[in-house]
């Protein structure tokens, strides 16, 4: 199957965005973890974000150690996210809506939530 991964236009820090993007891509072809890739997993804090496909992926980010290869990816977390969606109907394409960094923690119990689900609908819907 072809792995394709874009990034969003508003995505924040966008030369970082579309580093990981590729990153993102190689993983996801490969199946061979970066060591600045943690844990993964949907967002599941409602059923909007579970409907729109969003995951997030802790990173570490060019300014942080990486995480030792022997180190299990359930335990690489951080205070930073790679926010991405994958296409419903073509599981091939990914897109890349949010770098949360800093306090990726504390953004994520905000309104910014919404704005991720609309960025997710924008890819869903193209």
């Amino acid at each position: 199957m072809a792995i394709s991964v874009s990034v969003h236009e508003d995505t924040e820090h966008p030369e970082i965005a579309k580093a990981y993007a590729k990153l993102l891509q190689d993983w996801k072809r490969t199946s061979l973890l970066p060591s600045v890739f943690g844990r993964d997993g949907m967002w599941e804090l409602n059923s909007r974000t579970r409907d729109s496909q969003i995951y997030k992926l802790h990173i570490r980010l060019s300014d942080e150690m990486p995480w030792k290869k022997h180190k299990p990816q359930i335990d690489r977390v951080s205070n930073n996210y790679l926010v991405y969606t994958q296409h419903w109907l073509d599981n091939g394409r990914y897109q890349v809506i949010s770098i949360m960094s800093p306090n990726a923690h504390e953004l994520a119990r905000t309104s910014f939530l919404a704005e991720l689900e609309r960025r997710a609908e924008q890819f869903q819907n193209a």
